[in-house]
């Protein structure tokens, strides 16, 4: 695990599914997805989730995982660990050194596992169309 990750120490809900890789990592709890990078966490509200959809990047990149910022986006594409969706949320809550900050609508880019997406649907509620 890298050793810049913020730890969390408030998790809201029980504790379900916690991925950790080198470049970034994802916490799944009944109420909210943290979403870990360097110097970075970001707090997405099961509940302010407005879709997940597939996300697929014409450009493959270089590297095996790139994590860039667009505006309002925040990717963290890998092609290596499977499938990519985008998640867009109403608001989000970034911790970083600094402090906490409440942010707006923003979308994320992740390589969400199977068993994740799964557990996301059963609790937020969002159902396939």
């Amino acid at each position: 695990m890298n050793s810049d990750f913020i730890p969390v120490r408030e998790l809201e809900g029980t504790l379900l599914l916690s991925i950790k890789k080198p470049d970034f990592g994802m916490t799944l709890t009944t109420s909210e997805l943290i979403y870990h990078k360097p110097h970075a966490n970001y707090h997405l509200k099961l509940e302010d989730m407005v879709s997940i959809v597939p996300f697929a990047n014409p450009k493959k990149p270089a590297a095996p995982l790139r994590a860039y910022q667009d505006g309002t986006a925040e990717y963290a594409v890998s092609f290596t660990e499977g499938p990519s969706y985008r998640i867009q949320v109403a608001s989000a809550m970034m911790h970083n050194r600094s402090g906490r900050f409440a942010l707006g609508a923003m979308q994320f880019v992740l390589p969400l596992p199977n068993r994740m997406l799964q557990l996301i649907g059963t609790y937020s509620g969002m159902k396939l169309i």
